[in-house]
Formats: structure tokens, sequence, C-alpha cells
């Protein structure tokens, strides 16, 4: 053969002898992997292998010969040098074998998550404690309470979040209204729109959508405050300086949620109701006047008041588990981001949780008849 025909790979058998030609490579191989393969592998073992023939002979070539052979070297072959190095270096490679998947795998796993939560919710009851006490001695001795840190934490988790709950807070009212609109036409009862707009808002989605943003945008803030402090080695500064970290980082952080949270969701509530009432008046001709008037009788102020408290239940619990979650870092990057995301999940599943058990032990009261 001549040509390019002559550099593709090749065999011939002469007796008990077959001897490759070519270029054994990946460019000259193309898609016969396979075919090259299968068909290489039915050769008799009494076969003696000639390679001294092989033109080119790369790591492609090799391992579909390696594969042929079973993973190891033929009993008769005749090879050069550094064909010989090539195959070697393949015999040092262990094939990857997944480990056995032993029957009580699944058992295992569900065990450790659940230990692994209890140790959460012991380390939680802990912090709560510690929380309290320190609480109680701020309130003996008030000169040496955080004020700053108060204030401070007001600021940046109050007037900051304003603009992201006004767009929420008014498309969850937009939406709302929108989608009960041409049900309630269809039937006549355009006016229950401030039924549907009034009790959804101010009792579910303005505390849960306020608690939500909270839990994202401050919660994981201050578990990567405190996370930062842990990594840095700050708390051990300030341990050091008999200062407890609970007391100037996570108890302020609890106060000021607590006080904030409720002024969010009244704001959060306001916006809300202002997109149900564009949308009313739009779609249902119902002025806003008329809107404003038949609010309190169609939603009585308690549904207004509980969703103030969950908004402090709110707030207590997501710089509650943001605290603790930036106590648990360790003292490397990969613990911090892991904190961090742990955090904002337990606090949004435990607001829903909280949030669904308040709505069935209050379910029959509010409720205008």
């Amino acid at each position: 053969m001549t040509g390019s025909n002559a550099q593709q790979p090749n065999w011939e058998r002469d007796g008990q002898t077959l001897r490759l030609s070519g270029r054994w490579t990946l460019r000259r191989l193309g898609g016969n992997f396979a075919a090259q393969e299968a068909a290489l592998r039915n050769i008799s073992p009494e076969t003696l292998w000639d390679l001294t023939a092989i033109e080119a002979l790369d790591s492609a070539g090799a391992l579909l010969l390696w594969q042929a052979w079973g993973s190891q070297l033929p009993e008769k072959i005749r090879m050069e040098d550094q064909q010989h190095s090539i195959f070697a270096r393949l015999a040092q490679i262990q094939p990857i074998t997944p480990p056995p998947l032993r029957p009580w795998h699944v058992l295992d796993q569900l065990g450790a998550f659940l230990i692994e939560t209890g140790r959460d919710l012991w380390g939680l009851f802990l912090l709560l404690g510690a929380l309290l006490l320190e609480f109680g001695r701020g309130l003996r001795h008030p000169r040496s309470f955080p004020w700053r840190e108060i204030s401070a934490t007001i600021v940046n988790t109050g007037p900051n979040s304003l603009p992201i709950l006004t767009l929420i807070g008014f498309l969850i009212g937009v939406v709302i209204s929108f989608q009960s609109a041409s049900t309630l036409a269809q039937y006549g009862a355009n006016i229950y729109i401030v039924n549907i707009a009034g009790l959804s808002i101010l009792r579910e989605f303005g505390p849960l959508i306020t608690a939500i943003i909270l839990s994202g945008r401050s919660g994981s803030a201050f578990t990567a405050q405190i996370g930062g402090m842990c990594v840095t080695e700050e708390l051990d500064a300030l341990r050091t300086f008999g200062i407890p970290p609970i007391r100037r980082l996570i108890l302020p952080k609890v106060i000021a949620l607590a006080l904030v949270m409720p002024l969010l969701v009244l704001w959060t509530d306001m916006v809300g109701l202002y997109g149900a009432m564009l949308v009313a008046k739009v779609e249902l001709g119902i002025g806003t006047t008329f809107f404003i008037q038949q609010m309190p009788v169609a939603v009585p102020s308690f549904n207004l008041w509980l969703g103030i408290a969950k908004g402090a239940i709110f707030g207590v619990l997501i710089a509650w588990i943001a605290g603790f979650h930036g106590l648990k870092v360790k003292p490397n990057t990969t613990s911090l981001s892991r904190e961090t995301t742990n955090s904002v999940v337990m606090s949004i599943t435990l607001v829903i949780l909280i949030d669904a058990i308040l709505a069935l032990v209050f379910s029959n009261t509010g409720i205008s008849n």
C-alpha cells in the first residue's frame, strides 16, 4: 500500500504471527474504535503479536489494543521499547470501580440526617437560653445593653430593605387582584375583591413575603458576618477581652429584627393593597374610596394584628437561626458558604412551617360573616 492508505491502521496474518502496521493514532482510527477492538478481541491467544511495523502509536491506539487484550499484555508479543513504555503506563492505571451499594445505605443517611438535625435543635435551644440570659442581664444593667448595635442593625435591615419589599409587595397585590377579578366578574361579586385582597395580604402574604425577603437578604448577611469573624478569629479576640459574642453580635440582631419586622410588614401590606386597589379599579370598576371604606368592614382588624405579630415572631426566628449558623462556621471558606446557605434554607422552612401552624390555629378567627 502506498500514500495515505499505507498510514491507516492495518494488520495481516502470517501463519501464527499477526503483524500490525500503519499509524495507530486517534486521527487515523477515526470512529472505528468499537469495530477495530471487536475484531482484535477474537484473535487466538496462541498468536504472536508483532508491533514493530507500526509507524506511530499514541495513547488512543494503545488503549484500543489494551482493551482488546483484556487489559493485559499477550503472552506472545514483539514490540519496540517505546511501545512497551506506553503499555506499562496503561498497566499502572487502575479501573475506577464504584463503591459497593450497601443494603442499609439509605438508612445510614437517614440516621446521620436525624442525628445532625437533633444536634442543631439542641444548639438552637442552648442559644435561645443564652439570649434570654443576656437579655435579662441587659435589663438589669441598661448601660451594658448594646444600643448602638441595635440601632445600626435597624438602619441596615429597615430602610435598606424597602425598595425590594415595595416591588414585591406591589406585584403580589396586583397578581392577587388580577387573578381573582375575572372569576368574581363572572358571578357579579366584584365587591368581594376587597375581602380576598385584604385577607390574603394582611393575614398571609404580607408577613410571609417580608420574612422570606429578610431571610435571604438580612439573615444571610448576619450569618456571613458572624462566620467571617469566626474565620478571622475576631470572636476569640472578643472573648479574650471579656466581651460575650452573643451579647454584642446576636442579641442586637434579634431585638432589631423583632422591632423592625412589624414595620416592614405594615409597609408591605400598604403597598400590596395599593396594587390591589389599582387592579380593582381598572378591571372591576371599584373606586379607591369605596375600597378603603369597605376594607375595615370586610377584613376585621384582627387580621392586621395577626400579621404584625407574625412579623415580630419571624424577625426573632430569622436573627436567631442566622446567629446560630454563624457561630457554627469553622475557620475555612467552605464552611462559611455552607452555613450561610443552611441558614437561609432553615429560616425560610421554619417561617413557612410556623405560618402554616398559625393559619390552622386561627383558621376560624378574624373572618367576617
